[in-house]
C-alpha cells in the first residue's frame, strides 16, 4: 500500500506550499481541482479525502493521464496527500505538464482535519 508520512524530501518546482486555511478559502472555487494521489484503501483507513477532491495516482499524472477537465492548463491545482510529501510530489508533476498554478497543502489532508474542515471516508 502506498503511504504518505511526513517524512522524505519535498521537490522543488514551480509548485508552492499552502496552509490547510489558504487551500480552504480556494475549495469548491470555479478553476480549482483539488487532488489526491492516494490510493482509495490508504485515504479511508486514515483522514479520508477533502470533499470534492479527485483521486488521480502521481504516476497517472507524470503520464500526462488525466481527465478531460484537466485539459485547461490555466486550473489552479492543489495536492494534498496525509501529510503533505506525496502531495508535493504529485504538485510537481502537474508543473511539469504545464499547469500554471499548482499548490500543495502542508501537512497534507490532516492538516485539514486538524483545522476543523470536513472530509469524506
Amino acid at each position: 500500500m502506498t503511504s504518505c508520512s511526513d517524512t522524505g524530501s519535498v521537490t522543488t518546482s514551480s509548485a508552492t506550499p499552502i496552509s490547510a486555511a489558504t487551500a480552504r478559502t480556494y475549495h469548491g472555487r470555479a478553476g480549482v481541482e483539488f487532488v489526491d494521489p492516494r490510493p482509495p484503501e490508504a485515504i479511508y483507513s486514515t483522514t479520508g479525502k477533502i470533499p470534492g477532491a479527485r483521486l488521480i495516482s502521481i504516476s497517472d499524472v507524470e503520464r500526462g493521464n488525466l481527465p478531460p477537465a484537466f485539459a485547461d492548463r490555466s486550473l489552479h491545482i492543489v495536492a494534498t496527500c496525509q501529510a503533505g510529501p506525496m502531495a508535493s510530489k504529485t504538485a510537481a508533476a502537474f508543473a511539469k505538464l504545464g499547469f500554471a498554478r499548482v499548490s500543495w497543502v502542508e501537512g497534507g489532508t490532516q492538516a485539514w482535519v486538524d483545522a476543523g474542515y470536513e472530509t469524506l471516508r
